[in-house]
């Protein structure tokens, strides 16, 4: 799990929906990734914080521990 993205989702008032949506991708996709069942592109990875404006790092934010 993804515990500083979730923070960083709930913090900006972002669903998973919105965040498919925004990806352009379909939710069961992000909710996929989002449990690790599957691995963000490294393209996904950095819409995501930029949709988030997330100030540190991808690895900070994607980190899983």
């Amino acid at each position: 799990m993804y515990f500083i993205l979730e923070r960083e989702l709930k913090k900006n008032s972002i669903t998973r929906e919105q965040l498919a949506e925004k990806l352009g991708i379909s939710i069961s996709t992000i909710s996929c990734k989002l449990n690790d069942k599957s691995e963000f592109s490294i393209k996904e990875c950095r819409k995501i914080k930029e949709i988030l404006n997330f100030q540190g790092s991808i690895d900070e934010l994607f980190k899983t521990e």
